[in-house]
């Protein structure tokens, strides 16, 4: 899939660069483009994969008066990046933000630029603060998802609070293992290198392996899919969309060493059976465990599924049985599925992405709609 990626704040920047981050799984195919827009020039130092002429500081004090955001430099010079762009570069626009950050104000002038310069559809992800952010943040996150929601295409929603228990959690799991030598070191997710232990750069980085798993399906593929699944569908099934949640599970297989002895057991009717449980624990993981935001997913409007592994570990028999659950349970009757096979040599895991949109809110957002409302109601 192609990919235009704004980042703004710290968390959007760190998102769209963990995104674009090259990957062995890919066969690159796909042309991915990202900018950086943040008030902290040390964060925007330490982007590694965002060109720098992509990168762009927006001073603090230009914050405090937003209505004069759209004639500030620095909007003029991402304006003049997004016109670089040829007609047609692109399937679609992603803009990804923190609801809490300063620079989420910047979304509408940016989505007002993109509408009068482009024709791709334009999508937001955002993350909902933790509540250790604060109550005030909370409340502006809030307003700016309903505003945000209006502007764009399709939101997709991480909620911190879920996802930084977990980062935290994995923390903690590793320090008891004792995993690593050194105790302030920590293996992100999706990626062999060690890097300090930060649990927000953990769920940022849960965050970007999820959508890169998406734009990896939208790409040509190395070895041909049993179902294919392309950027169109995937578009399809966010476009206009409302809220959009994503659910990821993923389970590591043996070693190289042992896969041609497992694989003489696959091939067994027990072997067969094992795949197929695999698919349906993985895809049941994705939608109550693992998913971006706790959601009712029956009131879901369309959704779509996606198999990722070694050719020999995908599940035909799973992949039904997990296809006929999604499509019987959502409120809607669009339903879209695919594989991703990838060499073992590459990948080394299986993995179920699931995608539920339209749907009218998600747990958190409500809850937190309703504490405010009965809030303002008793003041």
């Amino acid at each position: 899939m192609r990919l235009l990626i704004l980042g703004l704040g710290t968390a959007g920047s760190k998102i769209a660069d963990d995104i674009i981050r090259p990957s062995d799984s890919s066969s690159r195919c796909s042309d991915l483009h990202a900018i950086a827009v943040d008030n902290d020039p040390n964060v925007l130092e330490h982007l590694h994969h965002i060109d720098e002429e992509a990168k762009f500081y927006f001073p603090k004090d230009d914050i405090e008066a937003p209505e004069l955001l759209t004639t500030r430099f620095t909007i003029d010079e991402v304006k003049n990046k997004l016109k670089g762009f040829d007609v047609g570069t692109h399937d679609a626009v992603l803009i990804c933000a923190g609801l809490g950050g300063g620079l989420v104000d910047l979304v509408p002038h940016l989505v007002s630029i993109i509408r009068e310069s482009m024709f791709e559809p334009v999508f937001a992800l955002v993350t909902i603060p933790a509540e250790e952010e604060g109550e005030r943040r909370l409340i502006q996150a809030m307003k700016n998802l309903y505003s945000i929601r209006a502007l764009v295409d399709g939101v997709i929603i991480f909620d911190n609070q879920l996802w930084l228990d977990k980062a935290r959690g994995e923390l903690q799991e590793t320090a008891i293992k004792k995993e690593t030598s050194k105790p302030d070191l920590f293996r992100l997710p999706g990626t062999a290198e060690k890097q300090s232990m930060d649990p927000y750069d953990i769920v940022n980085r849960h965050i970007a392996r999820r959508i890169r798993i998406l734009i990896n399906a939208g790409e040509i593929q190395r070895q041909a899919p049993q179902t294919v699944l392309d950027s169109r569908e995937i578009l399809n099934t966010i476009m206009g969309m409302s809220f959009i949640t994503i659910g990821f599970a993923e389970e590591k297989l043996p070693d190289s060493g042992k896969i041609n002895i497992l694989r003489q057991k696959n091939e067994t009717r027990v072997g067969r059976q094992e795949r197929a449980a695999r698919i349906v624990k993985l895809a049941e993981r994705a939608v109550f465990r693992e998913i971006s935001a706790y959601c009712d997913f029956s009131q879901a409007k369309k959704a779509l599924i996606l198999l990722s592994g070694p050719e020999d570990e995908l599940s035909m028999k799973g992949y039904m049985a997990v296809r006929k659950w999604i499509d019987e349970s959502i409120d809607g009757f669009e339903m879209r599925s695919g594989d991703n096979p990838v060499s073992a040599r590459i990948m080394n895991s299986v993995s179920v992405l699931i995608i539920f949109s339209g749907l009218p809110t998600v747990t958190r957002v409500q809850d937190l709609y309703e504490r405010f409302e009965h809030k303002k109601n008793n003041e």
